[in-house]
């Protein structure tokens, strides 16, 4: 693996909604090649979820990691979508999420393949989590214009601390 160049920094958030298609899974089965996730992220892109959720705030996409069950070996919540000014309309198959205001320790990948640099600072911050304390309340990773270039993009990771 190349030297990481991830930044991390503590960052107060507000709270905010989130709309988006939401499913179960865990780590274990993700890393099986069982899970969810890549599935979730073909269909939102497949379906254009994102122009299908009303009361955007930008266009700025987030994969959701909340209602976890324990720590990161039980079941979670995993969820893609977008923040909302309000959940006046809700459309079909989508949850709405209220996250409440926290800390977070916000982790910058380096820039390059998406897929790539978002699985290596997960693995980063999972050796991050045997020495600090996380809250498991709810993660997110924010995509935005740095990320138009699939091949070369940077991602912000979001993990809630106590």
């Amino acid at each position: 693996m190349s030297k990481l160049t991830i930044e991390k920094k503590l960052v107060a958030k507000e709270a905010f909604i989130f709309i988006g298609k939401s499913v179960m899974t865990t780590n274990e089965a993700e890393m099986r090649g069982v899970g969810v996730i890549p599935t979730q992220w073909q269909n939102f892109y497949q379906n254009q979820l994102l122009e299908s959720i009303p009361n955007k705030k930008n266009e700025t996409i987030l994969a959701l990691y909340t209602e976890y069950q324990s720590d990161e070996k039980g079941p979670y919540t995993f969820a893609i979508g977008t923040k909302v000014t309000n959940l006046n309309e809700m459309p079909n198959g989508m949850k709405s999420f209220s996250i409440p205001e926290g800390r977070y320790m916000v982790f910058t990948t380096r820039k390059g393949p998406v897929n790539e640099v978002v699985i290596e600072t997960w693995q980063y911050i999972w050796e991050w989590s045997k020495t600090n304390k996380r809250a498991f309340l709810t993660d997110f990773e924010l995509y935005d214009e740095r990320c138009a270039d699939p091949d070369n993009a940077q991602v912000d990771i979001y993990i809630s601390i106590l």
